[in-house]
């Protein structure tokens, strides 16, 4: 096309606006925001997910549930999300904790998905009156105090530290031992895992609040739960502990070889500890409208009175907001959810649920 008529073609109002729509619309389309976006997830069966070598037939299923979160929306997602009702849109910086990066915080996701599935154990074995085995294998980075210079050195939230100078460094006093003749100044050489991978870095140590030398975290014990007959826990697609509920349900049951579904579709979510207590979670209303998509009878809600009730209150609230339908069932306890379990009638088809 020549250059004049190219000319007098962008002088006319309608093509110069189309153009610029055009531009805008490309630009919007590809440039991603510091945002995290949270909607409605999955609730999927827990049998499908879990081998213990044990044969169980399951009348019902138990239903782990999730939220789906997208990270750095595009322009068209954000306001989307921002318009959404049943989806909410959160500063990147607020939905990561502060780490440093995205992937810091995925890792550190992932990893409190993997100590919910070793939590889990713990908690059905000792239930089913099974003795494992569990060791420590390290420590994971949590989040750095003020006057650490690890993260600016080498060091990020969801490390898992397993050596010091060379020296093994499983637990916080082993890690005090090794760092007990040094000086704030002195270089550390810290190795151990991010993401699965191997990484190692020279950190500079600092004084800390209690006079101590040390490196400046908060961190988390990492342990490998060993039981006496191989398990298969297959998760790995997923983070965060929130699982951890429906997994110690779904292994109670292949123990004792009970169908604690009595053929209903028991959905929940709550984190799990070893000694069986049950705690609360985040973005429950999504994963209660999952649960609800998926046509579940019951929901098992973390109910914490130390700690606000739980998401006893959300729950409530969201049932009624949107009109959900899966009964829903305060648990503070691993026993007290397998009470509940047990005090149902079996689910006939007669009964109409």
């Amino acid at each position: 096309m020549p250059a004049a008529r190219l000319f007098r073609l962008l002088r006319n109002p309608l093509v110069a606006t189309a153009l610029a729509a055009a531009v805008l619309g490309a630009v919007a389309g590809s440039w991603r925001w510091p945002y995290v976006m949270y909607g409605v997830g999955t609730a999927e069966p827990v049998h499908d997910r879990i081998e213990t070598g044990k044969p169980l037939e399951e009348k019902g299923a138990f239903l782990f549930t999730t939220v789906t979160t997208y990270p750095r929306p595009d322009t068209f997602s954000l306001l989307y999300g921002w318009l959404h009702p049943r989806m909410e849109v959160r500063g990147q910086r607020e939905a990561t904790g502060g780490t440093v990066n995205y992937e810091a915080y995925r890792n550190w996701d992932l990893w409190l998905r993997e100590n919910a599935e070793a939590e889990a154990l713990i908690a059905a074995y000792s239930a089913a009156g099974i003795p494992v085995q569990v060791e420590q294998t390290g420590i994971i980075i949590h989040h750095f105090l003020e006057m650490s210079r690890a993260r600016g050195n080498g060091l990020q939230e969801g490390d898992i530290i397993t050596a010091v100078d060379g020296r093994p460094t499983r637990s916080a006093e082993e890690l005090a031992e090794i760092l007990r003749d040094k000086s704030p100044g002195d270089i550390a050489r810290v190795s151990g895992t991010r993401g699965g991978r191997p990484f190692e870095a020279e950190v500079p140590l600092v004084r800390l609040s209690d006079g101590r030398t040390g490196i400046g975290f908060l961190y988390r014990p990492v342990i490998k739960v060993t039981p006496p007959d191989p398990v298969e826990m297959n998760f790995s697609h997923m983070g965060g502990p929130s699982a951890g509920l429906m997994m110690t349900l779904e292994l109670v049951a292949h123990l004792t070889g009970e169908d604690l579904t009595r053929g209903y579709r028991i959905a929940g979510s709550g984190t799990i500890s070893a000694d069986g207590s049950v705690g609360p979670v985040g973005w429950l209303r999504y994963k209660l409208m999952a649960a609800h998509r998926e046509k579940a009878d019951y929901f098992l809600v973390p109910y914490v009175e130390a700690e606000g009730y739980g998401n006893w209150k959300e729950a409530e609230a969201a049932a009624r907001e949107f009109n959900l339908s899966p009964r829903l069932v305060p648990v503070s306890s691993l026993q007290e959810a397998i009470g509940f379990l047990r005090s149902l009638p079996p689910k006939t088809e007669s009964a109409g649920e």
